[in-house]
């Protein structure tokens, strides 16, 4: 079997799709990769939008899609996010002997609550009937049950998140257990949850001033929803708060700290980064979100519609060295057992068979 993996974008390639491959390789199965830029030789340029369906780039991603597949003679398509898997489905009507597998890895902004835009309604519609007409063709998977219910797919399959390898992490090497070193990663996105973080950490401050405040991530100039510059200089001023700006090997940064908040509303399909938390054993404290409520079981908060700052604070505050210890080994528990590439890559090679 010859399997083309298709992503939207380099970085995301290399982090968790390469990995995914370099397994499916020691099955047996012949792997190519293919984004927009690569940055190596032996991956397959097809340019792409992150998010924009405009025609002509559709069509044009299209035709190399289909010039790759006759070239390298692939039988089996697997492709990760909106546009890849829109690509996907168009290339089926010109390969109808490839098997093809479309991964939807969160339904991002338009399925958010609290977005009632009317140009995201449209959206959200549009996201519905494509996936529903997509489902017909190829095979669909969701990495949380309710993105499927969401978008009314009756015959899609779940695979919980996209596989984390767990690198023989070591008990002994786990988070500090004498105070609250509290972590946010992420871009710095009102929607990711930045703001509640802030106000979280602050209101414990006042009850606990040895708590602190690690945040990896950057803003985003071009999202509205992202703090600015101006906020983020008066943020890294903040007593206890250690801005660390964007860091590619986060493992470092995981082991200094015992208490992940992810506050996020985003629609993800299971964030790769409570998973990485999990593995280092982590107390996750996340919202009752789809992809964000599974990784919650006895293992931290889950932040609820109807719970306030000061619930979730209650919580932190109460955290000791046993609570804390009792989180971890259940944080690594439920890593090793439901989200680590060990469990979930076998999935992805049964449905790619």
């Amino acid at each position: 079997m010859t399997i083309l993996i298709l992503e939207n974008s380099y970085s995301d390639l290399v982090k968790s799709r390469i990995p995914l491959g370099e397994y499916l390789q020691s099955k047996g199965l012949k792997v190519h990769y293919s984004c927009p830029k690569p940055e190596r030789d032996n991956i397959h340029n097809i340019p792409m939008s992150r998010n924009s369906m405009a025609p002509l780039k559709l069509i044009y991603g299209f035709g190399r899609l289909n010039q790759i597949e006759k070239k390298l003679s692939i039988d089996t398509i697997l492709s990760f996010r909106l546009i890849p898997n829109v690509l996907n489905y168009l290339a089926s009507f010109a390969n109808k002997k490839a098997k093809r597998v479309a991964v939807i890895t969160g339904l991002g902004y338009a399925f958010i609550s609290s977005n009632v835009k009317v140009s995201t309604s449209i959206q959200r519609y549009l996201l519905k009937w494509f996936y529903r007409i997509a489902s017909r063709r190829i095979q669909i998977v969701a990495q949380n049950p309710d993105d499927l219910l969401d978008l009314g797919i009756v015959n899609g399959k779940v695979i919980l998140g996209s596989g984390v390898g767990s690198d023989n992490i070591k008990m002994e090497q786990g988070p500090p257990m004498n105070s609250i070193k509290l972590l946010y990663v992420g871009r710095l996105l009102k929607s990711k949850g930045i703001q509640i973080t802030i106000d979280i950490f602050e209101q414990l401050r006042t009850i606990n001033p040895d708590a602190s405040l690690t945040i990896a991530g950057i803003i985003d100039e071009q999202n509205p929803d992202s703090i600015n510059a101006i906020e983020l200089s008066q943020l890294r001023k903040k007593p206890g708060v250690n801005y660390i700006g964007f860091v590619e090997n986060m493992s470092k940064v995981y082991t200094k700290c015992n208490v992940l908040l992810f506050p996020s509303v985003y629609r993800e399909g299971i964030p790769r980064v409570i998973i990485e938390a999990l593995k280092h054993g982590l107390t996750i404290v996340t919202k009752e979100m789809p992809g964000c409520k599974e990784t919650i079981f006895g293992n931290g908060y889950l932040i609820k519609e109807n719970n306030t700052i000061s619930d979730v604070v209650e919580y932190l505050d109460k955290l000791d060295k046993t609570h804390l210890l009792k989180n971890k080994l259940q944080s690594i528990e439920l890593f090793n057992s439901t989200f680590s590439s060990e469990v979930i890559y076998p999935q992805y090679l049964e449905k790619l068979k």
